[in-house]
């Protein structure tokens, strides 16, 4: 049985503890971008986009590293939300919060940023192969 876009979807959102519900738009977009990258990154991966499923049976780590590349892509997402939150500025008025959960998102961006990596190192081959 092929592997589907909920598959996925069930990893990426087993990940954290969101209060606020994920458009399926935005999720899709972001399972294109890590099928992208997981076929540069990696090997090729063929997702259909109309059946919501890929061309074949992906192991558990496959699915997790395209969740960990969609979780990067929610935090990219959350790191832009608190900036533009953290610093309102308008015409007769400037606000400018703590720099608390700018750092916060930022942080957790990181990890996000060196699991993937670590994922990644993880299916290369080693030079002893």
């Amino acid at each position: 049985m092929n592997t589907t876009a909920s598959d996925v979807f069930d990893s990426f959102e087993s990940s954290f503890k969101d209060k606020v519900v994920i458009p399926e738009a935005l999720e899709i977009v972001w399972l294109k971008k890590a099928v992208g990258r997981y076929s540069i990154e990696l090997s090729p991966i063929s997702f259909d986009s109309d059946m919501m499923e890929f061309d074949r049976e992906l192991d558990q780590y496959s699915i997790d590293t395209l969740a960990a590349f969609m979780k990067q892509s929610y935090q990219e997402r959350e790191v832009s939300r608190i900036n533009k939150q953290v610093s309102i500025t308008g015409k007769d008025v400037s606000i400018t919060m703590g720099q608390g959960g700018k750092a916060a998102v930022k942080e957790e961006l990181d990890y996000c940023d060196s699991q993937s990596e670590q994922m990644i190192a993880n299916q290369k081959p080693t030079a002893y192969n």
